[in-house]
């Protein structure tokens, strides 16, 4: 979501157009959205395909192509780390002498009272209450603050004094001079600054390509996000020279194919020679300055040889591998506000990486890990459940799972088949189902990371296979658990041939008890939402976080409300 103000739209428009960029202005309007802050919308009807804005890839703000970017890359900064640090130097200390100030001046870390864009992880206290409890904190642990941002906080500081003392380059002081005096408040407070512009950069960058990376793109970052139905696709090619960012054959390319070239040259003759492994030649394998230039001259007199026709049609056409395009993927009407993506993600996500949530967002999901938790620790009665089933049968019971849907659909696919090609011979139908047997990858259980993260409620309050199977476990009786799953019934329990045969008693979603069992669990949890989602007083945070925060509560709040229902 934008956080820039509509006075800057001008500006904005200004330095796209300075820049020889294409913003279809005359069918776009850039104003208020419902959703809050700008909005890009359709003045007319525009149809699919056609690209809303183009910008040559010099107009993009990267920290591969700002002012300090010699200094980032001989110390070994990239990412995001990189471009918070380029952001900050190229807005304090550069300013109006920068090719990108009068866009990236627009891009605002706080807000009209000051109040700076601070991820949930960052909250004091009392407005981390807000989301305590929810998937936010118990699945992904993102009240936590990142480690890793304080120590790249620490790495800038570090490099803005070493730059000052080495060439005399200017401290942004409102980021990174660190008091020695009041070294711990001043430290804390500058610390806040520097999360609050990399919180913001996060929610306005764009993959670019191999050489940028990630970089903010004018008017780009002014879309909307749509949690299923977006309107435009982002397009740029990403395959170009890491070094300098040419698509094409580049210098540094031709360096590396002439150095190959030599070690092929000198492994021959070592073989023919019989003298010491590739591997020496090999270490002594470098580019030189002098070699780049020389290659680069020659690439240039080849160059200079094309025809000189071929030249004049060329000339004053932007080239596409040059560019980024924003390009329309649906047709849009008039006044329809026009939407990007940030990709399929749940609010937890969108909190966390870039400050907003969306109401009704189809892809949350209630994590009911420490809930079960809690029924596991009454007594000892579950004990050798649980053990059971986090060393043995969630794993068997995730692999059996996954191995029956996928039968099930090759079952109603091969049904399809047969109903279409009824003419064709007997072996050819077998040979087809043999192969896609082959295919099939047992037990792939790539996207479980732990038998807790997978007890949840999804968006159409359905619960998880697991959690349906952890219920039925833990209302077994004694009796039925001996004869199913108990070790002194199978005294090879690693052994999954006996236990394969009851895991389809796992799967049923129909057990009475386990329903009860459920129903208490969620209503316990829906009661510790609702008081989790009472706003606390004095939280210091910005309203409009606030009303984030409790969208992601109120929509956790709706997926018990219709998993309750379904249970009834």
């Amino acid at each position: 979501m934008s956080v820039t103000s509509k006075d800057d739209i001008d500006g904005i428009l200004k330095f796209v157009a300075d820049c020889n960029g294409k913003f279809e202005d005359s069918k776009c309007d850039i104003r208020e959205s419902a959703l809050g802050g700008l909005g890009v919308f359709a003045k007319t009807d525009i149809a699919k395909g056609e690209a809303i804005l183009s910008l040559n890839k010099s107009s993009i703000f990267s920290a591969s192509n700002s002012s300090i970017a010699n200094l980032l890359c001989d110390n070994d900064i990239d990412g995001m780390l990189a471009l918070n640090i380029a952001f900050i130097y190229e807005t304090t200390v550069f300013k109006n002498t920068s090719h990108w100030f009068l866009f990236l001046r627009t891009i605002r870390f706080q807000d009209d009272q000051g109040h700076l864009n601070l991820p949930p992880s960052f909250w004091n206290a009392n407005g981390k209450r807000l989301l305590k409890g929810t998937s936010f904190d118990t699945l992904f642990d993102a009240l936590t603050p990142e480690e890793e941002i304080v120590q790249g906080f620490e790495i800038a500081v570090d490099l803005a004094h070493k730059w000052n003392e080495e060439f005399g380059l200017e401290i942004p002081e409102d980021f990174l001079g660190v008091d020695e005096k009041n070294h711990e408040k001043d430290f804390n407070l500058k610390l806040e600054r520097f999360i609050s512009v990399a919180y913001t950069l996060s929610s306005r960058g764009f993959e670019i390509d191999a050489f940028h990376e990630t970089g903010l793109v004018p008017i780009a970052d002014l879309f909307n996000h749509h949690v299923s139905n977006p309107d435009l696709k982002f397009v740029s090619l990403y395959d170009v020279c890491d070094k300098c960012g040419e698509s094409g054959m580049c210098k540094h390319l031709l360096a590396e194919e002439y150095l190959e070239a030599q070690e092929q040259e000198q492994e021959q003759e070592q073989e023919q020679e019989h003298c010491a492994p590739v591997a020496a030649t090999v270490a002594t394998r470098t580019i030189d300055d002098e070699l780049l230039d020389r290659l680069e001259n020659n690439k240039e007199d080849e160059s200079s040889n094309k025809d000189t026709d071929s030249e004049d049609e060329d000339n004053g056409a932007e080239n596409a591998d040059e560019c980024v395009d924003l390009v329309l993927k649906n047709d849009v009407r008039q006044n329809q506000e026009i939407f990007n993506s940030y990709g399929e993600l749940s609010n937890v996500f969108l909190l966390a990486r870039y400050g907003f949530a969306v109401p009704g967002n189809q892809h949350d999901i209630v994590h009911l890990g420490p809930d079960f938790m809690k029924i596991l620790r009454e007594g000892d009665k579950h004990q050798e459940k649980v053990k059971w089933w986090s060393q043995v049968g969630h794993g068997l019971f995730s692999a059996w799972y996954v191995q029956m849907r996928q039968e099930d659909e090759e079952n109603e696919e091969n049904e399809e088949n047969e109903k279409q090609s009824d003419d064709l011979p007997e072996e050819t139908g077998s040979e087809e189902e043999e192969e896609e047997g082959g295919s099939e990858e047992e037990g792939d259980d790539d996207g479980l990371n732990s038998w807790l993260s997978q007890l949840y409620i999804s968006f159409n309050g359905e619960l998880s296979p697991s959690a349906w199977a952890l219920a039925n476990l833990l209302t077994l009786t004694g009796a039925q658990w001996e004869s199913l799953f108990s070790q002194k019934a199978s005294p090879h329990i690693s052994d999954s041939i006996v236990n394969e045969e009851k895991l389809p008693f796992l799967a049923k979603t129909n057990n009475l008890h386990a329903k009860r069992l459920l129903s208490r669990l969620l209503k316990d949890k829906q009661l510790s939402n609702v008081k989790g989602g009472q706003v606390p007083h004095g939280t210091g945070v910005p309203g409009k976080m606030l009303q984030n925060a409790q969208i992601l509560v109120q929509s956790e709040h709706r997926i018990l409300e219709r998993c309750l229902e379904r249970l009834s």
